[in-house]
């Protein structure tokens, strides 16, 4: 059998979930496992995993919510909305997201492309309607993005091991922390109203269930192709680590380089 190759990298969503109580539990679980673990530079390849036992449950549990429960109702989602208002809610989403990404792109020093996402963030955010169409980019001005955790690789934090926490999917211990302080840096989640304290709960929860049947629904393709393979979790491994090293360097990573190094698949064929 050939190694069937995704051409899409795969990634569960890991942001967007509105009770903090969950990330609080996910990062104290993340700081206790990472506290014993041994860390590997960025430059030395895929992430440690020295928690594959934990980590393999977690996708078995991951994959069996996705089974029962994610996949049906993004596709539930997907039957009622029609592609033209899932883009308009995937460019919006983007767009309340511009904020985070300018500060870290402060943050790394990359000067044009802080530039790059204000003027995105203005053109969007006026002539696009509150961000519902991606106005810059028919200017040329193409969307990126940037996260605390990337900022953080980029001043030599070391990733830690490989994690799979439930319902977040893959992570490291750098990038969970990064996630926390994103949030803190998301503007919206400060925003109150006098009038209904209640509503920005509603707002950030269905901005995270919202968000996150949209990516569902646009990483299909890729969810089953990653289930086609003999091996899904070494795959999900290798693809996680590759992307997040394409996104550190800002750049695209040569398709035979992101998987140069996986597993022949085959040896785990009978």
């Amino acid at each position: 059998m050939k190694r069937q190759r995704l051409t899409t990298i795969y990634r569960l969503p890991q942001r967007g979930y509105p009770h903090m109580t969950q990330r609080l539990f996910a990062a104290v679980l993340a700081m206790g496992l990472g506290a014993c673990a041994s860390t590997q530079n960025l430059e030395s390849g895929t992430v440690p995993d020295p928690y594959e036992g934990f980590n393999r449950q977690m996708f078995a549990f991951n994959s069996g919510v996705d089974k029962y429960a994610l996949g049906p109702a993004a596709d539930l989602y997907e039957t009622v909305t029609p592609e033209y208002g899932r883009d308009r809610l995937s460019d919006f989403l983007h767009n309340l997201k511009s904020p985070v990404i300018f500060v870290n792109d402060v943050l790394q020093g990359e000067s044009d492309r802080a530039s790059e996402t204000f003027a995105r963030f203005f053109l969007n955010s006026t002539l696009g309607i509150a961000g519902l169409w991606d106005v810059a980019e028919y200017t040329g001005i193409e969307k990126h993005n940037e996260d605390f955790g990337q900022t953080l690789a980029v001043w030599g934090v070391d990733s830690g091991p490989f994690l799979i926490l439930p319902l977040m999917g893959p992570t490291t211990p750098r990038d969970l922390f990064g996630s926390g302080v994103d949030r803190a840096l998301d503007p919206l989640v400060w925003t109150e109203f006098d009038n209904n304290p209640d509503l920005d709960d509603h707002i950030e929860m269905s901005r995270g269930i919202l968000g996150g049947l949209n990516a569902r629904v646009a990483l299909d393709d890729a969810l089953e192709q990653l289930n086609a393979q003999p091996e899904p979790y070494i795959a999900l491994r290798r693809l996680y680590s590759s992307q997040r090293q394409a996104e550190i360097r800002n750049g695209r990573i040569d398709e035979e380089d992101a998987y140069e190094d996986l597993p022949d698949f085959d040896e785990f064929e009978e």
